[in-house]
C-alpha cells in the first residue's frame, strides 16, 4: 500500500502513513527484523491487543539487545528511560538509565521525539524514524534508524515504548537529500474492536 504523507506538529518533514500490515516486510535490519518479529507475535497471541511488558522475551532479541532501549512513560511529556542497550549508552556518552529524554536531546529534535512517542502510545503506533546529528563525544555524523513500538502496563495501559537503534557513520555529500536520513514512519496498530477502554488509553 503507498504511503500516505501528513504534517504533524513538531515534525520536520512530512510524517509518511504506512500500513500496519507492511510492517515486518518493511524492515530491513536485522535488529529491527528481530524486535519487530517478536512484537508482532505477542500482539497476536493477545488477541490484536498492545503486548505486556513483561512478555518480552530477551532470548528473542539475542545479540541485537545492545540496541533496545525501553521508555517509562510517566505523564505528560515526562518518557523516563527504564533500560538501555550498551549502543545506546554509547550514543548519548553515559549512562542513560532513568534519566528523561528530554533532558538528553536539544530543539527541535526533543519536540519531535516526544511528538513521535506521543504517536505511539496514543493512535497507537509503530514509528519508524532516522535522523542524523553529530555528537559531542565524537568528531563525525552518526545516522541513526529506529523502530519503536509500544507496551501495556500490568493494567493493559500502553504506557512503555521499546525501540531498536541502529547507528551508522554518516558523510553525507551535496548529493544526498536529508529525506534519506531524516524521515518518519507511522504504522497505526489496529486493536480488535472487543477491547476494554482501560486497555487502550495512555497514561495522562
Amino acid at each position: 500500500m503507498a504511503a500516505r504523507p501528513h504534517t504533524a506538529a513538531n515534525s520536520e518533514g512530512p510524517v509518511m502513513s504506512y500500513d500496519f500490515s507492511t510492517l515486518l516486510n518493511d524492515m530491513q535490519l536485522p535488529a529491527h527484523r528481530a524486535l519487530v518479529g517478536h512484537w508482532l507475535d505477542l500482539y497476536t497471541a493477545a488477541g490484536a491487543q498492545v503486548p505486556a511488558l513483561q512478555e518480552i522475551d530477551p532470548i528473542r532479541l539475542g545479540r541485537h539487545l545492545p540496541d533496545i532501549c525501553i521508555l517509562n512513560h510517566e505523564g505528560g511529556n515526562l518518557y523516563r528511560f527504564r533500560l538501555a542497550g550498551g549502543n545506546v549508552n554509547d550514543f548519548y556518552g553515559q549512562d542513560v538509565r532513568q534519566k528523561s529524554l528530554a533532558d538528553l536531546v536539544e530543539s527541535p529534535t526533543r519536540e519531535r521525539l516526544l511528538d513521535m512517542a506521543h504517536a505511539i502510545l496514543h493512535l497507537p503506533a509503530a514509528v519508524m524514524h532516522g535522523l542524523s546529528s553529530m555528537q559531542p563525544q565524537w568528531n563525525y555524523s552518526i545516522a541513526l534508524q529506529r523502530i519503536s513500538l509500544p507496551l501495556a502496563d500490568a493494567d493493559g495501559v500502553p504506557r512503555h515504548i521499546i525501540s531498536s537503534t541502529v547507528f551508522f557513520r554518516f558523510d553525507r555529500d551535496d548529493t544526498q537529500s536529508l529525506a534519506s536520513t531524516d524521515f518518519q514512519h507511522r504504522y497505526r496498530i489496529p486493536l480488535h474492536s472487543g477491547s476494554n477502554d482501560m486497555a487502550v488509553r495512555p497514561a495522562c
